[in-house]
């Protein structure tokens, strides 16, 4: 008896389409897209944040709820006064370079007012005590349990 090849038996129904290409579930369509974090809105938010603008001002301008506003662009959020200022640096640095004059005395005055500038270093952060755990912590009170005690006179 002969056995015939059939292209659409089980094993084959399950993996592949008619085409004989991987089949896949198809994604649900249902429901709103991500976000996704783009370089224009992330220096608007930095302009924004610089010019002294509220969250809840800054999501209505750019057209976000705040919380996806905080999720994606929290560094501008943090710090936005200094990223927009880079920004104003670099273009006068740019321009400087081509012989605007202005630019350059503006780049002369930023330089200077950064050559004075102290800089300021960071104080460490105070290490906390390790957690000791149930045991080690009774360990550690029993070597000093005695002290002022009527024990602690008879221990000695």
């Amino acid at each position: 008896m002969r056995r015939f090849f059939s292209p659409m038996s089980d094993e084959n129904q399950l993996t592949t389409d008619l085409l004989g290409d991987p089949w896949t579930e198809a994604r649900d369509p249902r429901g709103r897209k991500r976000h996704r974090r783009l370089p224009q809105i992330a220096e608007k938010v930095a302009v924004l944040r610089a010019s002294d603008l509220t969250v809840e001002e800054i999501a209505a301008r750019v057209g976000l709820s705040e919380p996806t506003l905080r999720r994606y662009y929290f560094r501008e959020l943090k710090s936005g006064p200094a990223l927009a200022k880079s920004l104003i640096v670099e273009a006068m640095y740019a321009k400087a370079k081509a012989g605007n004059v202005s630019a350059a005395r503006f780049i002369r005055e930023e330089f200077s007012r950064g050559e004075t500038a102290v800089p300021v270093a960071r104080e460490p952060k105070p290490q906390p005590a390790p957690d000791l755990g149930k045991k080690a912590q009774a360990d550690m009170d029993a070597l000093t349990a005695h002290e002022g005690t009527g024990w602690g006179e008879l221990l000695q």
